[in-house]
């Protein structure tokens, strides 16, 4: 069984409904406020989008993401619980982080955490945390004390000052 699944346009709808309730998102207006639930941390990704750092770098940071982000993920869930990754106006999908990660053509899941030009959000089944990916500001979201201590044992580099 394929791992990320895509969901209906009903069932999409329907969470999109829901996430923007819970984060106060309003897509499509011209203020783009992401107001998460507390607790809830915002970190500056730009360093990730930086020209001046040489391809290599930025591809290793970008994949140390993924991977620790993914180690966050896991240590959240359980082995029966599902997330969904939505990327704005986009198929969304939901997924097992304990099952094999697909990749694309490009080395990136469906829905990559990193936000290169669209907003990518990831949320627990139940909502009580997640991600907030938002290109225009470069910044990665982090909601709910769970995820945040996992966050905090396993930082992403784009995550640490440096």
């Amino acid at each position: 069984m394929m791992n990320w699944r895509t969901l209906s346009q009903t069932k999409q709808d329907s969470i999109w409904s829901e996430v923007n309730q819970l984060i106060k998102w309003k897509p499509g207006s011209r203020c783009h406020h992401i107001i998460p639930p507390d607790p809830y941390r915002v970190f500056d990704i730009s360093s990730g989008m930086s020209s001046k750092a040489g391809r290599n770098d930025v591809s290793g940071v970008l994949s140390d993401l993924e991977t620790t982000i993914l180690k966050a993920f896991q240590s959240c869930t359980g082995k029966n619980d599902l997330m969904y990754a939505l990327d704005w106006q986009h198929d969304g999908y939901i997924f097992s982080p304990h099952q094999t990660m697909p990749k694309d053509e490009f080395g990136e899941w469906p829905v990559p955490v990193f936000p290169n030009g669209d907003y990518y959000f990831f949320f627990h089944q139940d909502f009580s945390w997640g991600i907030l990916g938002d290109p225009w500001k470069c910044t990665i979201t982090v909601f709910g004390e769970e995820l945040l201590k996992a966050i905090d044992k396993y930082p992403p580099i784009l995550f640490q000052d440096r």
